[in-house]
Order: C-alpha cells, then sequence, then structure tokens
C-alpha cells in the first residue's frame, strides 16, 4: 500500500505531465489526444486509491474528487475543445486570411472596425451554441454525478449530499451565504457607475453599447486611439525588467507569444512543475491589453517560481483560486498605475489621465459582468438548472448588473463558464485582495514600490508559503478598499 509521500510523488508526476500535454494542446502544437486521455485514466486510479486509503489533509481530498470528475469527463472536455473551434464558425468572414471561430473570434471583434460585421458573427455564434450545449450538460451532469458519490467522505459527520459548488466553498474557506453576499454587493454598488460610464464608453468606441459588444470587445477597443503610446514597449522585456530589478527570477518561466491557428483565445499560464517549469501563453490583440495580459499572466508565473520547493506537494500545487489570481491581478495592477506608466516611458499626462479613466470604466464592467457570471454559476450548481434553465437566468442577471438584453447562451461562448466548476467568483475574491495588498505595500515601501527590492521580497515571501499562505497579514477581504478607487473620479 502507498504511504502519503509515495502517493504524491506520482501524482506530482502525472500532474506534469499532463499539464505539459495541455499545454500543447492550447499553444496550437501537435498534441497527443491519446496521451492526454491515458494520463486521465492514470489520475483518475490515483485520486481514487487517495480516497480509499486517505481522509486527509482535506486539500487533497478535494484535490481528488476534483481529478476524478475531470479525468472521468476528459474525453467530453477534449471534444468540446474541438467542437468549438470546427463548429463555432463564422459562414462569411475571416481572420487573417482563416475563417472567424471561436478560437480567433476575440482577434476579429478587436481589428474589425464595421459594428455591423461583429453583430452578424456574435448572433451566429450564439446559435450554434446548440452544437456545444449537448456537450457541456452532459459534462456538467457527470461531474455533479461524481462529486455526490464521494458526500460521506467530505461530510464525515452528517449525510448531507455535496455538489460541485461544495467542494468550490471549501477550497475557497467561505460560506455560501458569505459568496453570494460579496458578489452581490460589489454588483450592487458597481451597476450604476457602470451605466453612467457606458455613455462614456460608447462615445470612445463611436456607438451606444450593444448586446454584441462584449467585456473583452471593450478591453481591446476601449483604448483605441491611445494604443499608440504602447506599440513600441515589448510587454515580455518591459515586465521582465521590471520584477528582476527587485529580486524575481525568470530563469524557469518560458513566454510564447506567438500566433499559431488553433492556439487558446485567452492568456494563460500553466505550472508545469513548480517552481521550475512555468510557461506563459498569449497572442497579440491590441498594444496596450497585450501589456495587460502578459502581466496578468506573469503575475501568475512568478508566483509559482517563488513558491518554496521544501513545502509539502498540497502546498505547493493545491492554493485555492481566490489566492491563485492575487498576484496576477497585482502585477496587471501596474499597467494601470500612471506612476509605474511614466517609469516605463509613458510620459504624456493626457494619456495616463485617460488611462485611469478607462480603466475605472473596464474594473465596473468587470464586476457587473464577473457578478453575473459568478451568481449564475452558484444558482446552476445549487438548483441543478437545466442549460436551458441557466441561459434564461444568466439574461435575467446580464440584465440586472449591465443593462443590456444579452442572449442567455452567450455564457457557453465564454473560455470558462462552461469549463471549470466555478473559478469565476476567484476572480473578485483576488481582485479585492490585490488591492489591499498593494495598500500594504504602499504603507510599507512607498507609492513606487515596484522599485524597492525589500518589497520584492516581501512579495517573495508571501508567494513562498503555496497554501500556507497568511492572508491575514495583508488582507481582511474589505470592498471598500476596491471600490472606492473605482467609483471616484
Amino acid at each position: 500500500m502507498l504511504n502519503l509521500e509515495e502517493w504524491c510523488e506520482i501524482d506530482e508526476t502525472l500532474y506534469s505531465a499532463e499539464t505539459n500535454e495541455q499545454y500543447l494542446q492550447f499553444a496550437g502544437y501537435d498534441y497527443d489526444r491519446k496521451n492526454i486521455e491515458y494520463l486521465a485514466k492514470m489520475k483518475l486510479l490515483i485520486s481514487e486509491i487517495f480516497v480509499r486509503t486517505f481522509s486527509q489533509p482535506k486539500t487533497l481530498l478535494l484535490s481528488s474528487i476534483e481529478n476524478i470528475s475531470e479525468s472521468k469527463t476528459k474525453p467530453l472536455e477534449l471534444k468540446l475543445h474541438e467542437l468549438r473551434g470546427t463548429r463555432v464558425k463564422s459562414k462569411d468572414f475571416k481572420f487573417n486570411g482563416k475563417q472567424v471561430n471561436w478560437n480567433n473570434w476575440r482577434q476579429f471583434n478587436s481589428y474589425e472596425k464595421d459594428h455591423k460585421k461583429r453583430k452578424i458573427v456574435f448572433d451566429e455564434f450564439v446559435k450554434k451554441t446548440k452544437y456545444i450545449s449537448p456537450l457541456i450538460n452532459l459534462r456538467f451532469r457527470k461531474i455533479r454525478e461524481i462529486y455526490s458519490n464521494f458526500s460521506d467522505k467530505v461530510n464525515e459527520t452528517s449525510k448531507k449530499p455535496i455538489n460541485p459548488l461544495d467542494g468550490y466553498l471549501l477550497s475557497e474557506k467561505i460560506g455560501l451565504s458569505d459568496l453570494k453576499k460579496l458578489v452581490t454587493d460589489l454588483g450592487q454598488r458597481a451597476e450604476t457607475p457602470f451605466r453612467n460610464e457606458l455613455r462614456y464608453a460608447s462615445e470612445l468606441i463611436g456607438k451606444d453599447a450593444e448586446y454584441y459588444d462584449d467585456f473583452y470587445f471593450f478591453r481591446n477597443r476601449i483604448f483605441v486611439g491611445i494604443e499608440k503610446y504602447f506599440s513600441r514597449t515589448n510587454p515580455v522585456r518591459t515586465v521582465r525588467k521590471t520584477l528582476e530589478s527587485i529580486g524575481f527570477d525568470f530563469s524557469k518561466i518560458k513566454f510564447d507569444i506567438s500566433d499559431r491557428p488553433n492556439k487558446y483565445p485567452s492568456p494563460i499560464c500553466f505550472f508545469v512543475k513548480i517552481p521550475d517549469d512555468i510557461r506563459v501563453l498569449y497572442k497579440s490583440e491590441s498594444p496596450y491589453f497585450n501589456l495587460q495580459s502578459c502581466y496578468h499572466e506573469t503575475g501568475h508565473a512568478i508566483h509559482a517560481a517563488s513558491i518554496d520547493r521544501k513545502l509539502s506537494y498540497w502546498e505547493k500545487y493545491k492554493f485555492p483560486m481566490g489566492v491563485a489570481e492575487i498576484f496576477s491581478i497585482l502585477i496587471e495592477r501596474l499597467t494601470r498605475n500612471p506612476l509605474y506608466l511614466k517609469d516605463i516611458g509613458i510620459t504624456n499626462d493626457k494619456v495616463l489621465t485617460e488611462i485611469v479613466l478607462r480603466n475605472k470604466f473596464m474594473e465596473l464592467f468587470f464586476i457587473v459582468f464577473y457578478a453575473a457570471n459568478s451568481l449564475m454559476k452558484m444558482e446552476f450548481w445549487s438548483k441543478n438548472l437545466t442549460i436551458y434553465e441557466t441561459s434564461r437566468l444568466y439574461e435575467k442577471l446580464i440584465k440586472r448588473y449591465m443593462g443590456l438584453e444579452v442572449p442567455g447562451e452567450y455564457w457557453m461562448l465564454h473560455h470558462i463558464l462552461p469549463e471549470s466548476i466555478m473559478y469565476v467568483p476567484s476572480y473578485m475574491i483576488a481582485a479585492i485582495r490585490a488591492a489591499e495588498l498593494e495598500r500594504h505595500l504602499i504603507n510599507r515601501f512607498g507609492e513606487k514600490w515596484w522599485i524597492e527590492p525589500a518589497a520584492g521580497e516581501k512579495i517573495k515571501q508571501i508567494m513562498s508559503k503555496g497554501d500556507d499562505i497568511n492572508l491575514n497579514e495583508f488582507s481582511k477581504l474589505d470592498q471598500n478598499i476596491f471600490m472606492k478607487e473605482i467609483i471616484s473620479r
């Protein structure tokens, strides 16, 4: 029988092999689908061994249940990736000589000047969710069944069935009512300022905002007119110079910024082996967004590369998503800080003022959009909704917080909602914590903390703890710190 240390060694080996294969898939390289499926079966076996043999640590128990659900539904996940690229595509429009499909849709929206064409593609893609909705439904139904099979392992003193939402809440160490309140409060505080600022943002894109002008379209297009000031900025070189100057080691981090036909549309970071093999993927959408996305994923990368290799396996790899996103958002925040932007050569005061204003709008958009996304996913799991019911709920939530009549099926075109169990509330949790962490750094090291090696050491010390991070050192999950900087103008 395996002891815990032996089990961890095997699981880490399988994790690294699978993550490497996923990296190849998401990067748009040739990958071995059979190998992914084989590794999923191996992870299934090792995870089943854990739940039969051990009950502690709880972090690994929850992780093993999640691995079992992912492994048993891996063929469905792979099929979803395939169908999004082959069935969710435009009949009439191309981008860079290739049909617009789910993989290059955001790039098309960023560069296409004709709004009518974007609307046609959006409507077409919404209709084509019919090709992927049965797969999403089947996969999530199977995941729900798998979680319910392990209720007795998780709820040792209760017979209450668990669902995937329960596992997420245990991992994040937050109750459902507290999470709902946090998300709802943020959404309610942002909805009126967002609608007011939407008029300002509509002027920037040259038209009234409509349902097909989504968060990702605005994130790129709203900065048109000031993008020329960032066109010569090399994001990788710039962020690396900044962070190396305060002590971060980039020797274990690789960046891939090339554009390939099947490359994943959203920036992403892979922890192939913590802390020794970290890989960042993104592809160009627009100069300022490239800077933001590169800094965000670099935040993930330096976090993973700074984790103490002497920690236990679960402390190195199994930290919650509300922790994983703190450092990515912290580093991304530099890209909207006028003091920092001056340091990297953006010195036009009018441009810096506009950067602040436009980012405040995008932060409001982030809150209302992710409030709807988060509440929808919580209701999906807690009330066992059908895909149709989920889409109708999503319409209502988007209307409530954003004020726009967006077709409910849009959620199936998102890059996270139809794949992950939860995840999206973690962005909101982490955004608050990142604002608190930056305040902590400013109080200790000054407004320009990014030039202070002592600040770098402090951040690395916080990062190094992995799952054992001391959040109380800098965070009370105080949404006021985050909201005041966005709502004030």
